[in-house]
């Protein structure tokens, strides 16, 4: 599968050909546990779900992003939920990658909100996801 990979560490964006197995994006991008991010069109970063919990020593950011601590790989996803070849161009995120050192300037720690969903109705989902964000300011 085509996808692009950005290395933090070694600060350089390329792609690469890489088989679409949970072990293969371990591997490639140095972690034990994925977390997978839209980032825009169909295309989703594949990072290390427990990033900012690590010692990276490196990460990188988009425009308009916080961060990600560590490696990421850039596919596509299908409406199955599977992945499939990235089609932007390498060139893109060549240009708009950021490498931050976060040795010098670590990211901030996680932050999350919780609510409890008192029924699975849209009005109630809506309802625990604006308490669980209330939530999130409060403990910032």
């Amino acid at each position: 599968m085509r996808a692009i990979f950005i290395n933090a560490v070694g600060r350089t964006v390329e792609e690469v050909q890489i088989e679409n197995k949970l072990e293969a994006f371990y591997e490639k991008i140095g972690c034990e546990m994925i977390e997978v991010l839209r980032i825009g069109g169909n295309h989703l970063a594949i990072v290390d779900e427990e990033g900012k919990l690590r010692n990276w020593e490196a990460g990188f950011r988009f425009p308009k992003s916080e961060g990600i601590a560590g490696n990421a790989l850039i596919v596509c996803g299908k409406r199955n939920g599977d992945f499939t070849d990235a089609k932007a161009p390498v060139e893109l995120f060549q240009l708009c990658t950021t490498f931050l050192d976060l040795k010098k300037n670590p990211l901030p720690p996680p932050a999350f909100g919780v609510a409890f969903i008192s029924d699975m109705s849209p009005e109630g989902i809506e309802k625990a996801r604006a308490e669980a964000l209330r939530d999130l300011e409060q403990h910032r």
